[in-house]
């Protein structure tokens, strides 16, 4: 059964503890706490069939094997509203693909959200922290806001015990930005951040934050001040403005290219502008607009904006230039015949029509035999979107008009 199979599991993963006798103050300590309630079962892409949770699952596997650090210990728990699958703290050398494919393919999505048990298993866990490893990161991967009840929320004594620890607690929010004061204070305490990933977790974006969660403390502290100097570089520019000066009003939206090209992590005040719902700041309930899905481009107005206004693709009136370099009709010649056999109509059933001389039936059908036009030797043709290539080597045809572009993903200030 799936129990009895994680029991072995933990008999497996138990087996390694000896080397945890080994881990010293600069060694490299990541616990990654991911999310498995209902909501990681939504299909992201990769088929209707393969959920959050897969992806996320796959993405930290890949990772754990083939990039984690040398002398570095992972460990991982699993939560909905209760902790309740824990791999303990095993060294990268001691790591086997093929058990933990099986053994996270056991993790599947279902129940609600709490994150307190979860945080506090990482601190209390004999495998994990048991309540004395210091300098470990804790990497807290969600998709929803913690549940209400009183259980759930993280206790002053959970984040002093935490400081206690000294450890860096790093919030990778899937898809936007949730509101937790509680989670929030144990982050700011612990000198940690939080960063708002794709709701596809894309495995560059996600591997990038995976990666923060393996750092030592003196290689973030040489990170920080490395990022200082190049700050204070760039501050001794003539005319340079520092972007953090700039004012940008909530609601703004600008370009972006991304965690992996911009190689630094969506700001918790910032969101991708996906269509995901907006659950902090004065747009709080709201959507954000679905630009990157759609691959919307966008353009000005004067009209006042209370919803989103978007417009679908249009092609404008245009003419096509009739390419005729001359041509001709040929007509070998042709003739009209035909014999009059007529009388007069006393005996039509349409009372308008008697009187008339109409053919008695015997007259012949105009030839056309010799007529020969030929309409394939006007030479006339119409330069269509269809035939753009015939004409232009260069050119493209797709499924819609667009001109040259670059694709980047749109993101929108929320606070």
């Amino acid at each position: 059964t799936m129990e009895s199979g994680i029991k072995c599991w933990k008999i497996l993963w138990l087996l390694s503890l000896a080397v945890l006798v080994n881990l010293s103050e600069g060694d490299r300590i990541g616990v990654i706490v991911l999310d498995k309630s209902g909501s990681m079962g939504e299909p992201v892409c990769g088929g209707p069939h393969f959920n959050r949770l897969d992806k996320a699952k796959q993405v930290i596997k890949d990772y754990l094997v083939k990039e984690l650090p040398d002398g570095s210990f992972a460990g991982m728990v699993f939560f909905d509203s209760r902790p309740e699958d824990v791999f303990p703290l095993v060294a990268k050398d001691e790591i086997s693909e093929e058990r933990l494919e099986r053994d996270l393919r056991r993790v599947r999505p279902g129940g609600g959200t709490c994150f307190r048990p979860a945080i506090e298993r990482v601190i209390v866990d004999p495998g994990l922290l048991d309540g004395k490893r210091k300098g470990a990161t804790m990497l807290f991967v969600t998709d929803g806001e913690n549940s209400g009840a009183p259980w759930c929320e993280i206790t002053e004594e959970m984040i002093q015990k935490a400081e206690e620890l000294e450890l860096r607690v790093i919030e990778a929010e899937i898809g936007t930005h949730y509101e937790d004061p509680s989670l929030e204070k144990l982050i700011n305490r612990t000198n940690g951040e939080r960063i708002v990933i794709d709701k596809n977790i894309i495995k560059s974006e996600f591997e990038s934050v995976l990666h923060k969660a393996f750092k030592t403390r003196e290689e973030i502290e040489q990170k920080e001040e490395e990022r200082k100097e190049e700050i204070k570089k760039i501050d001794e520019i003539p005319g340079y403005v520092p972007f953090s000066s700039v004012y940008l009003p909530v609601g703004s939206i600008i370009p972006w290219l991304g965690g992996t090209l911009a190689k630094v992590n969506l700001p918790g005040n910032w969101q991708y502008c996906d269509g995901s719902e907006i659950i902090l700041g004065p747009m709080k309930g709201q959507k954000t607009p679905n630009l990157n899905e759609y691959g919307r481009f966008l353009r000005g107005t004067e009209e006042r904006l209370d919803e989103y206004m978007y417009q679908e693709a249009m092609l404008g009136d245009h003419e096509h230039e009739i390419y005729d370099p001359g041509h001709s009709h040929s007509d070998r010649g042709h003739s009209h015949s035909y014999e009059d056999y007529g009388k007069p109509n006393w005996e039509g059933d349409d009372s308008n029509d008697r009187g008339m001389v109409r053919p008695e039936g015997r007259s012949k059908r105009t030839g056309t035999s010799y007529a020969d036009i030929m309409s394939s030797k006007t030479g006339m043709r119409v330069k269509g979107a269809e035939q753009i290539n015939s004409y232009c080597s260069t050119s493209q045809i797709g499924q819609e008009t667009r001109p040259a572009n670059m694709l980047i993903r749109w993101i929108i200030k929320i606070k």
